[in-house]
């Protein structure tokens, strides 16, 4: 992980490291890292006005993983992937309360179904972009 902020334990725990706090575990890699799992608490870490739980900005920047699950109380899971929260979350910045820059994702978009689309539109996205470059060319 190239975040200054961020370290990576060996056994795969993911460290956050804020100026004047004491370094906090905000997660975990399963052992083949292409997962990131991390535990939320309703009363605690959902944003309210906005439905919605934050993550680190940095890391979903700079990682390598793809996945992304969320383990709620009473064994409930949410999931998405890295590239939909990228997509379709928004930022929130709570600096004066100590925090780092994060991009929330709302309840409604979690789901295997909704991450496969953003990534079929990227895809998309891709191939159309990839052919004008291709074809402004040519012109």
């Amino acid at each position: 992980m190239e975040a200054s902020n961020i370290r990576v334990t060996q056994s795969g725990e993911i460290r956050l490291a804020l100026p004047n706090q004491k370094p906090r575990n905000i997660g975990w890699f399963n052992e083949n890292g292409d997962t990131f799992h991390c535990q939320r608490n309703p009363a605690k870490h959902l944003h309210l006005s906005s439905h919605s739980y934050g993550f680190n900005y940095e890391l979903l920047r700079d990682g390598n993983f793809s996945r992304v699950i969320v383990h709620l109380p009473f064994g409930e899971q949410l999931e998405t992937t890295r590239k939909h929260i990228l997509e379709k979350g928004f930022f929130l910045y709570f600096k004066q309360q100590g925090f780092e820059k994060q991009r929330f994702l709302s309840l409604s978009d979690f789901g295997k179904e909704k991450a496969e689309q953003t990534t079929k539109e990227l895809m998309q996205k891709y191939v159309k972009d990839t052919q004008q470059n291709l074809f402004s060319e040519v012109a």
